[in-house]
């Protein structure tokens, strides 16, 4: 029976043991390996370094190797025997083709650099998604530590009410206090309670929010838990940076104004491309072939000497022949043909553009507009972020208020509800005025633990901003 004492010890150490305690340097370290939008960033910024090489191996000729297998059928003219064909003839052609361009207008240096610039842009993307991920995945972590600050407090109401109930039952029962307090008391224990379990789902929700940022894995999500330095006792000062330092500070490392920067940048280049449509074009050409002809033939062995052909006749009337040589044929063999036909060509070719369905100035048209767009970007992302910094200063400065004003409003609820308490035990109040001594003094927790986060929350998101490591 004893060894029995053992089994909920045992299952104590097992769940201990498969539970995850994680600082918030580990959850974004974790959230930044996981994390969906991160990840699909980090494999654009791949597709643009690829794109980046393929702009510069563009510049190298290419090389193009063609090979023909095919029959004829009915009267054409062979291109290597240059005769008539009127029977089936099998042609193979075989041939290296490579083409360079010498100059087009500097298109492709152009497209090198826009390359470049989307390769750098493309960088800065990963780091937008990962700051996206920080700001939600720290709002997580601070909403968790201050709803269990509010459960402690919450807790520490409870017991205090449960002490004051058994204090009034003994007053009751000795006739100095009417039951009615009594009853009063309880249930405010008991909304104290509700207050205790509501608390405590809201934690457990924004557990959850803070797992799904992490990205963790099901049989995971319900069994992790944080840890932080104490936070109570965190300094909260009042703010004095200016909106114009600090926005001077992210305007200098934030990577979506850098990448609005490089997306302005990539465009120009974009529209220098299509400019260089309208300007002539010199590309070096170069072939090296051989084929092969069905009607291609030689001669085999010696000629046989046939019967003299009669081919006219003298003023006396006697036969002149000319000799009749026939000589025996064979096409020639594939290997011979490729020798025999081998053939090497080069050129230059000029293109100069004159006419083109008004393609090459629709592109300028076009390049000048979405360079415009891109600049608006660009001031779209400027001036967002300077909404961005000014709300958060506002909201550091209105939580360190809130904060100041709650400390004070906590610190004279505590000496109120002493007093209250006194006074009830005296029989001078009733427990209705003890218990909105109480419940001031609860709302009052509740917001000076609120303000203190928000204020922790609003400094973390300026550094974030910033491109200052987020730590606790």
């Amino acid at each position: 029976m004893r060894y029995l004492l053992f089994v909920p010890l045992f299952f104590t150490v097992l769940v201990a043991q498969a539970q995850q305690v994680f600082t918030l340097e580990q959850c974004l370290k974790l959230a930044e390996q996981r994390n969906l939008a991160v990840v699909n960033a980090m494999l654009d910024a791949e597709i643009a370094d690829r794109d980046h090489d393929q702009a510069y191996w563009d510049l190298a000729p290419d090389l193009n190797g063609v090979a023909t297998h095919g029959y004829n059928y009915g009267q054409t003219v062979d291109r290597f025997t240059n005769t008539f064909a009127n029977d089936r003839v099998r042609t193979n052609n075989l041939y290296l083709q490579s083409t360079m361009v010498l100059f087009q207008g500097l298109r492709k240096q152009y497209r090198i650099r826009q390359a470049g610039l989307d390769s750098e842009a493309a960088d800065k993307a990963v780091e937008v998604a990962l700051n996206d991920m920080r700001v939600e995945l720290v709002q997580a972590f601070l909403d968790v530590l201050g709803l269990r600050e509010r459960i402690k407090a919450s807790e520490a109401q409870v017991a205090n009410t449960r002490e004051q109930i058994a204090r009034t039952e003994a007053l009751v029962e000795g006739g100095r206090l009417a039951r009615a307090e009594l009853l009063t008391l309880q249930a405010q224990l008991a909304q104290e309670e509700f207050n205790v379990t509501d608390v405590r789902n809201q934690h457990d929700q924004r557990k959850l929010a803070l797992g799904r940022a992490m990205q963790l894995d099901l049989q995971d999500i319900y069994t992790f838990d944080i840890v932080a330095p104490a936070i109570e006792g965190v300094s909260i000062i009042e703010p004095t940076a200016s909106a114009e330092r600090v926005l001077e500070n992210v305007l200098a490392n934030n990577p979506a104004y850098k990448r609005a920067e490089l997306n302005v940048a990539s465009s120009e280049q974009a529209l220098s491309i299509a400019r260089a449509g309208v300007i002539p074009s010199l590309s070096f050409n170069a072939a090296a072939g051989s084929g092969y002809s069905g009607l291609t033939q030689r001669t085999v062995g010696e000629p046989v000497q046939g019967a003299p052909i009669p081919v006219g006749a003298t003023a006396s009337g006697e036969l002149v022949f000319v000799p009749n040589e026939i000589n025996t044929f064979e096409t020639v063999p594939f290997g011979d043909q490729l020798e025999q036909n081998f053939n090497q060509s080069v050129s230059l070719t000029l293109s100069l553009p004159i006419f083109n369905n008004m393609t090459n100035r629709n592109q300028i048209a076009q390049g000048r507009i979405r360079a415009e767009q891109s600049h608006n970007r660009m001031l779209a992302v400027r001036n967002d972020l300077q909404r961005n910094v000014l709300d958060a200063l506002v909201a550091q400065r209105a939580a360190f208020r809130q904060f100041q004003s709650a400390t004070k409003a906590v610190e004279a609820g505590t000496l109120a509800l002493e007093y209250a308490e006194e006074r009830f035990a005296q029989g001078v109040i009733t427990s209705i005025e003890l218990s909105a001594a109480k419940a001031q003094l609860n709302r009052n927790q509740a917001e000076q633990i609120n303000a203190k986060y928000q204020y922790v929350m609003a400094s973390k998101y300026l550094d974030i901003l910033q491109g200052i490591p987020v730590t606790l």
